[in-house]
């Protein structure tokens, strides 16, 4: 039996596996194939060449002999399609790949309209009583990106000034202690984020230091739409999770937001309050 390794630029890794027959005869058939995933929505453009027929088995009970399907999984998980080609001799070859479904978010950055967070429910955070800045929050995640949804009493041209600490690996026995309790932060985000100002950096030393080293990050947020609605102003943001140390990997991260008056002369507001539990997100 012959194995071989494919890697298509952007798509995934596809095993190639010829059947073994008893006369030792080698498969016409030379399967490739690309996958491109939406949602739960798996098209197989399939480039096989050498083949008459076609079977598919999506790893999921489903079957199909179309020559290029397109299968909806059932939930989130990993999944191992094959192929199986039959050439006009009727030797069969096949190749499979893995296939990881991942929570998606309804969340669009480039749609101009916030309609698209009435369909996160999971985390949605209510200031404490007597946060007069905070309004509300609601956050979001998918495999590449967390979204945030932000309502404060204030407006654009302010230039307000946020400190997002990230406890990315959720353990507090790591990162800078502060009165977010429970939650030890490796990493902050500071800036007025609309003004296109927002640093990243993660932290060193001991737990009770404010010390923290800068970081090259590029791209590693973007803001999408923002609207004043009378005196609470609104905007959405994301941050990548490949690019801020540990997010990716982790399961589960925590958060606190601090925000400042743009001259530093103030603090404006908390989310959540001092001395409250952090903000925990849990990723599936």
């Amino acid at each position: 039996m012959q194995i071989s390794k494919y890697i298509f630029p952007g798509l995934l890794l596809v095993m190639m596996a010829a059947g073994c027959k008893k006369d030792d005869t080698t498969p016409t058939a030379d399967i490739f194939y690309k996958v491109s995933i939406d949602d739960r929505t798996v098209t197989f453009s399939n480039e096989t060449t050498g083949a008459v027929s076609y079977k598919w088995d999506f790893g999921d009970g489903e079957t199909s002999t179309e020559e290029s399907p397109v299968h909806t999984y059932p939930g989130k998980g990993k999944y191992v399609p094959t192929l199986y080609a039959t050439d006009k001799d009727g030797h069969v070859a096949e190749g499979s790949t893995v296939i990881y479904i991942a929570k998606t978010s309804p969340v669009k950055l480039d749609d101009n309209t916030f309609s698209d967070w009435d369909n996160v429910t999971d985390y949605v955070i209510t200031p404490a009583a007597g946060e007069t800045y905070f309004k509300k929050m609601k956050i979001d995640y998918d495999a590449s990106y967390v979204y945030m949804y932000i309502e404060v009493a204030s407006k654009e041209s302010n230039a307000d000034i946020y400190d997002f600490y990230l406890d990315t690996d959720n353990d507090a026995g790591t990162g800078f202690v502060t009165d977010f309790a429970g939650a030890g932060f490796d990493v902050l985000l500071e800036g007025t984020v609309l003004g296109d100002w927002l640093d990243p950096f993660t932290h060193k030393g001991a737990q009770n230091e404010f010390s923290w080293d800068l970081v090259t990050a590029s791209e590693f947020y973007s803001v999408g739409y923002k609207a004043q609605d009378g005196g609470i102003f609104k905007f959405e943001m994301r941050i990548s999770r490949s690019k801020l140390k540990g997010l990716a990997a982790t399961q589960a991260f925590k958060m606190g937001i601090i925000a400042t008056k743009g001259d530093w002369s103030a603090t404006l507001g908390r989310l959540p309050a001092s001395n409250a539990p952090a903000i925990q997100v849990n990723f599936e």
